[in-house]
């Protein structure tokens, strides 16, 4: 079967079982079978698939019709200009947290120095502080997850991209792990992506996210508030030096919400919006 008799039948078949973008899904796995990139593949339409492709190609496409992510087939996601290890262990890393990487970078590059000490919230893959770390090369960035199978992932990450050195996971709830750890006005910046998805929209998700992807790191309670409550509780400005900041990533239309449990601890709160206009990020400083 030559290659582009393989993609039509890979794309209608993804396309019968409502796969968001089926003619992308489709190439990216055969490109991943041949070991190529999509552009090549667009050059070479007429070339034969070995029926070894073949079969591998036929059975990654049946999963992905059966909704199975992209990235979990792939057993990789691009961030940040970093490629990183996901699987069923961790949520897959969303473009909304590149740009509030891209934020934090912003702001901590006003300070005028580079020799920062960091911690992200809800690691998950070691999205956030892996970025962190590459963007500032005498950063440490310590990531900290309530799953001790996200914590694995998040090490095997640091050691693909030989970040180690500078990027520690500890394995705990929200900010314990740093209170027990660290000393007073030890961190330039706090960031989290916690869950906070509400329960009136779980079911509402994608099969993709609902069905495979690690409910623990999405799903936030009722009103997708209850992790982001408790982490407003924690002592969090006896961590920050002089300066720091707090950074979350938010749901749609949780902006007031967050800005009203963070201003009662005392925070000053301003919200930046995505990309797609909606209220995402909350940055907090004492």
């Amino acid at each position: 079967m030559k290659l582009g008799e393989a993609l039509s039948w890979a794309v209608q078949k993804l396309r019968d079982a409502k796969v968001p973008e089926p003619q992308t899904d489709a190439e990216w796995l055969l490109a991943h079978v041949l070991g190529t990139s999509r552009t090549n593949l667009k050059l070479n339409w007429d070339e034969e698939l070995s029926e070894g492709q073949w079969r591998d190609y036929e059975q990654l496409v049946l999963k992905r019709a059966k909704r199975v992510p992209l990235a979990y087939i792939l057993g990789e996601q691009p961030f940040c200009g970093l490629t990183l290890k996901v699987d069923k262990r961790v949520m897959i890393p969303r473009p909304e947290t590149e740009q509030l990487v891209e934020l934090v970078v912003k702001r901590l590059k006003g300070l005028g120095r580079e020799n920062f000490m960091l911690a992200d919230i809800g690691t998950g893959s070691g999205a956030i502080a892996l970025a962190l770390a590459s963007k500032f090369e005498r950063a440490t960035v310590i990531g900290v997850d309530i799953s001790a199978e996200a914590i694995e992932v998040a090490e095997e990450n640091a050691q693909r991209l030989n970040l180690t050195k500078r990027c520690v996971f500890l394995h705990g709830d929200l900010t314990e792990p740093l209170e027990a750890v660290f000393p007073p006005a030890t961190f330039d910046a706090i960031v989290a992506n916690l869950p906070y998805v509400a329960d009136k929209d779980w079911e509402q998700l994608e099969p993709e996210v609902r069905c495979y992807e690690p409910e623990i790191a999405l799903r936030g309670g009722p009103e997708g508030l209850d992790v982001i409550r408790r982490f407003a509780q924690r002592p969090i400005h006896r961590l920050l030096s002089f300066g720091g900041f707090v950074a979350l990533e938010i749901g749609a239309e949780q902006a007031s919400a967050v800005q009203n449990l963070l201003r009662q601890r005392g925070w000053r709160v301003s919200v930046e919006k995505d990309f797609a206009g909606i209220e995402r990020f909350a940055f907090a400083q004492r």
